[in-house]
């Protein structure tokens, strides 16, 4: 039975995959699995559905958390290889416009997840499935607000420039603290990665006598945070982060940080794998599929660790 693939462009088709009969093959493109326990649940979470419906997964990852163009190339082999269909989490929303283009050009659905694509290409994917992560920032910002009585200095840690995940968390952060009386008085880039983050905290730390918080954008850097403010000898700072970790839930218990805001990767992978399937066999049109799709997201701190360990990753 041939399974009809309707794409944004209103065009209907049948992929290689249906008239054979065969598997689907879909891919999924992110920056790396190692160390990162988020971008390893959600691997995970989508290989686990592709495979459970009888497809074949296919994992590429750029191997680096800056690797950008590395995940560029990969999306154009992937091309060239015509699989069946991409679930892409992009290491930068606009240097994959060009490949994505190139992706609907040959015809290749593209599910887009936890990291958005720049503002004005909708049309080159189905839909963007992962966590409100602006939102999840401004809840941050509103409990930072909350911790420190509304008056203190606070330390940004980024994530890597082009991120648009880390920017929108990050912008977020900054509207839940506007109107208070809360300074961000330092803000680097922490390349998602624990050294980067040490190192730019110390030199924040160094830069400012006076630090009452800090809000990293990702658990994956909050040992490096920590370690950079034990070694500076610096106490009382109250740390919020974005992710919803093992890590950090138990960063919580032990009053190393104030909370985190959770992310689900599990969810985010089945819903992306389950509407793609949908298109894929013709049972969902491309303008059935809502274009953005919130996993949702939760504040984990000392109130509700036991609910915290229930979907920690």
């Amino acid at each position: 039975m041939k399974r009809l693939l309707t794409l944004a462009l209103g065009l209907t088709l049948c992929s290689a995959a249906a008239f054979a009969g065969s598997p689907y093959t879909i891919a999924f493109s992110l920056k790396t699995v190692t160390n990162d326990d988020f971008q390893k649940a959600i691997a995970t979470s989508i290989q686990q559905a592709v495979e459970k419906s009888g497809n074949k997964f296919l994992l590429v990852t750029a191997g680096d958390e800056t690797g950008v163009s590395i995940q560029v190339n990969q999306l154009e082999d992937l091309i060239a290889k015509k699989v069946d269909a991409i679930i892409l989490n992009p290491m930068d929303g606009k240097a994959v416009v060009p490949v994505l283009k190139k992706a609907q050009a040959a015809k290749i659905p593209v599910m887009i997840v936890d990291s958005s694509v720049e503002k004005g290409n909708e049309a080159l994917y189905l839909s963007y499935v992962g966590t409100d992560n602006f939102n999840a920032g401004k809840v941050a910002g509103q409990r930072m607000v909350k911790e420190l009585g509304g008056q203190g200095d606070v330390l940004i840690v980024r994530g890597a420039n082009g991120s648009s995940a880390g920017d929108q968390r990050v912008d977020g952060f900054k509207a839940g603290i506007a109107g208070s009386g809360l300074k961000v008085v330092g803000e680097q880039p922490g390349n998602w990665t624990n050294s980067v983050a040490m190192q730019v905290t110390e030199n924040m730390l160094q830069a400012n006598k006076k630090v009452d918080g800090l809000f990293s954008a990702s658990d994956v850097m909050l040992d490096g945070a920590l370690q950079a403010i034990d070694d500076a000898g610096r106490t009382g700072i109250k740390i919020l982060s974005v992710d919803g970790s093992k890590k950090a839930v138990d960063l919580v218990e032990q009053g190393a940080i104030v909370g985190t805001m959770a992310q689900f990767p599990s969810k985010m992978g089945t819903i992306a794998v389950d509407n793609l399937l949908a298109a894929l066999d013709g049972k969902k049109g491309a303008d059935s599929i809502p274009k953005v799709i919130d996993s949702g997201t939760m504040v984990y701190d000392k109130s509700n660790l036991a609910e915290a360990r229930k979907w920690a990753f």
